[in-house]
């Protein structure tokens, strides 16, 4: 967000890990501080500094909520938030991991000056089932669409299906190591971290036509999207996954499944599939892979997709809110 905010209508603080394979990174226009080593320390630093220096802060992490609280009602500052998932039982077993008990949780969304969700879904939900309240602006997640654009093409057929994720046991990678097996003749691509749940399975088995990559850089993820016609997020606790709107950009469709309200983006054989099975999956693939010309709509239909979720259209979305909160 911070690389596309209006720079000559704000300046801009932003904090930055870098650890594993995130490196340091440099935006024009954006003064960052680098949360070294150790992070749990360092960031409590970081947001004394980001905090004390704005007029309006962006809080979408949830770890650190109370810090962030204290440090707010100490510098009087305004702040906002984004709600970025569907607090279904796996999302609020997460969420006590780390907050501890559920009201804990939902403070953690209630000390804002406003609180936002990410789909209108998200916010029925998160309202009905634990009472959790966000505006009714709806605030999509912030995806460079234009970096993936840079990969676009029109797909016409099948040959190369990927799966996007790190936490690969919730995200249920096992599914679709399943479908690999169905489809003998696609080959599957894994890109994302495993923490050890991949790696049983890959080695209780073997797999032809199916390649972990292991976590890629940028460059090395969109040249990989290049060569992938069909993008399959096997999970059932999500949010709004980029990765879809990415693929989407990069003109691959995506199947789904139904359990976080897909289907206020997605519309069934025009840009992707929301799927209600594993079953339903397998019959997509196969309807997708005897139809070319269904294949190719789905393609341009992504496409077009994506452009609803266009970088600066979003960020426009989010300057207005600021915006009007640093008038308030």
């Amino acid at each position: 967000m911070a690389k596309y905010l209006d720079k000559s209508k704000f300046e801009l603080y932003a904090l930055e890990i870098n650890h594993g394979n995130l490196g340091r990174f440099s935006i024009a226009g954006v003064t960052t501080f680098n949360c070294k080593y150790p992070v749990k320390f360092t960031q409590w630093l970081g947001f004394f500094w980001g905090i004390q220096k704005s007029d309006v802060a962006y809080l979408p992490r949830g770890n650190n909520y109370r810090i962030q609280r204290s440090l707010v009602k100490l510098f009087n500052r305004k702040c906002f938030k984004t709600v970025e998932n569907v607090i279904d039982q796996e999302a609020l077993t997460t969420a006590l991991s780390v907050l501890g008990t559920v009201p804990r949780a939902k403070e953690n969304y209630s000390f804002t000056t406003k609180t936002f969700s990410i789909t209108s879904f998200m916010r029925r939900y998160n309202h009905e089932q634990h009472g959790i309240n966000s505006e009714d602006l709806i605030l999509p997640p912030v995806i460079d669409t234009a970096l993936f654009r840079k990969v676009s093409f029109v797909r016409k057929s099948i040959r190369r299906i990927v799966f996007l994720g790190n936490d690969m046991k919730r995200k249920r990678v096992n599914d679709f190591v399943a479908l690999s097996e169905l489809h003998p003749s696609i080959e599957f691509l894994i890109i994302g971290k495993d923490s050890g749940f991949l790696e049983n399975i890959l080695n209780s088995n073997s797999y032809n036509n199916l390649t972990y990559l292991g976590m890629l850089t940028h460059s090395g993820l969109l040249e990989k999207l290049k060569e992938c016609d069909l993008h399959i997020l096997t999970s059932k606790s999500e949010g709004f996954p980029k990765g879809i709107i990415e693929c989407a950009a990069a003109g691959v469709p995506s199947l789904v499944f139904n359990d976080y309200g897909a289907e206020e983006w997605i519309q069934s054989w025009e840009n992707g599939v929301v799927c209600e099975t594993l079953e339903d999956m397998d019959l997509a693939i196969k309807k997708l892979k005897e139809s070319p010309n269904l294949m190719s709509h789905c393609s341009k239909g992504a496409i077009e997709l994506s452009e609803q979720y266009a970088v600066k259209k979003v960020v426009g979305l989010y300057e207005k809110v600021i915006e009007d909160l640093h008038a308030s």
